[in-house]
């Protein structure tokens, strides 16, 4: 009786130990990639004056960005 329990114990053991596998995260369809990308674009250029300051001038627009009066 004491060799089975022994026997059973040894079999078991290994397959209790076993944790779950983690779920690989879903990957985003292209939709959503591109809501992500813009997102994050936007968050970037809201912090570029202070990120990047070398590149504005006083007011704080890059050059390309000054509007032109129209003729």
């Amino acid at each position: 009786m004491t060799k089975f329990l022994i026997a059973a114990l040894l079999a078991i053991s290994p397959v209790a130990a076993q944790t779950s596998e983690a779920q690989p995260k879903p990957s985003l369809t292209d939709r959503e990639q591109v809501q992500a990308d813009r997102a994050k674009a936007a968050v970037e250029e809201r912090n570029a004056p202070t990120a990047r300051p070398w590149d504005r001038d006083a007011s704080g627009k890059r050059p390309w960005e000054k509007l032109t009066a129209p003729k």
